[in-house]
């Protein structure tokens, strides 16, 4: 059974340079299409984006505004550390390496 890769079948040859070619000879017809086609609707074309897309939005927006640093967590381990009250739970770490790992 053969399998049509890039639109090439059994015996078919061509460069990657011809293929790009004809990518791009399509890319700009669809394009001039849509051109065409956009300009023959309507002006009051709207979106109106779901509930959920809405929650979505303003969830990423949020998560975007949160620093990458806990400052406060690496504030109260800094502490620890230097009073000597840092203890590390070794069983613990090594659980989360696994599960890192496993992840993997």
């Amino acid at each position: 059974m053969a399998i049509n890769l890039n639109g090439l079948s059994t015996g078919q040859t061509g460069s990657a340079k011809s293929r790009e070619s004809d990518n791009a000879q399509s890319t700009k017809k669809a394009g001039t299409e849509s051109a065409e086609a956009n300009n023959s609707k309507s002006t009051d074309d709207v979106v109106k984006l779901s509930d959920r897309a809405e929650v979505l939005r303003t969830v990423s927006s949020k998560v975007q505004q949160l620093p990458d640093i806990d400052q406060e967590k690496v504030d109260r381990i800094r502490t620890a550390i230097q009073n000597g009250d840092y203890s590390i739970d070794y069983n613990k770490l090594a659980a989360a390496f696994r599960r890192f790992e496993s992840g993997l």
